[in-house]
């Protein structure tokens, strides 16, 4: 991934700063290997994940959700595997892990993972909802609302007091003002994050650039579109502040294909079916 320069400083910035990314687990490895392993059965599987009580938790409550369940109430993690997929019960081990290494010792961090999760959700229902743009299936989608903060965790275990005053802003957190007030930036610590979990490609560049306007040669456009616009749509849920959607809603809406005159009744319906889901 090429960086620009004031990107690259920041990185050298934040190297030069010690700045931890926590490592994966034993338990990702050990969880992927086994999903790649073409002869591993979905009892194998369940019985791997079952070792840790977060992922197991999490895989439970995505399977029995209104997203995902179909019939009747999903009692075994190797059902569980059945019913989701392969690649989806990665993707929740990945999730599960990550947020619990960027979450250790912060009970501020509560507020922001709902945030995080909330947008998360409205990424999956925008995907289904405009037909997965680019091919992104609602799993990735949630993938990139959940993570595209995850740099802000990171500086907050190395920064005395970073993000804290966004908290509790009334009109919504404003992490790049809170970047240029200490000089640094939670886009390149989150990509540093994305780096070492060896994330998809995707959403390296989604962490990476999504205060940004899509460029021409964008990489990854879609799923930097759909967080673009579902982070629009939540600000009327909450009631907050929209600073970025006016340079960003041109690309944004050409990129998924949106005609401007469309744009609120795709907003309303996306969230009618997030209030249901939340």
């Amino acid at each position: 991934m090429d960086l620009e320069a004031h990107e690259q400083a920041l990185l050298e910035k934040l190297r030069a700063a010690n700045i931890r990314i926590p490592p994966r687990p034993q338990i990702l490895h050990d969880i992927q290997r086994m999903l790649e392993d073409e002869n591993s059965t979905e009892r194998m599987i369940g019985q791997l994940i079952s070792r840790d009580v977060g992922v197991t938790a999490e895989v439970f409550k995505l399977a029995n959700s209104p997203f995902y369940r179909r019939g009747a109430k999903i009692e075994t993690v190797e059902n569980a595997v059945r019913m989701l997929g392969r690649r989806t019960m990665g993707e929740i081990a990945r999730n599960v892990l990550l947020r619990q290494q960027l979450g250790r010792g912060a009970a501020q961090l509560e507020s922001f993972w709902e945030r995080c999760t909330d947008l998360a959700t409205l990424c999956s229902v925008l995907c289904e909802q405009l037909e997965r743009p680019g091919k992104l299936s609602a799993d990735q989608a949630y993938l990139v609302g959940l993570f595209h903060d995850c740099g802000v965790p990171v500086l907050m275990q190395h920064i005395q007091g970073y993000g804290l005053p966004q908290f509790d802003c009334p009109t919504g957190p404003d992490f790049l003002a809170e970047d240029d007030a200490r000089g640094t930036s939670h886009c390149i610590a989150g990509l540093m994050v994305a780096l070492e979990w060896e994330l998809p490609d995707g959403l390296c560049e989604v962490i990476r650039s999504h205060h940004y306007v899509i460029a021409d040669n964008q990489s990854a456009p879609q799923p930097l579109a759909l967080l673009q616009l579902a982070m629009h749509a939540y600000t009327r849920v909450r009631g907050w502040r929209d600073d970025e959607w006016g340079y960003q809603a041109e690309r944004a809406l050409r990129t998924l294909a949106i005609a401007p005159d469309d744009l609120e009744a795709i907003i309303v319906e996306a969230l009618a079916s997030f209030e249901v889901l939340h």
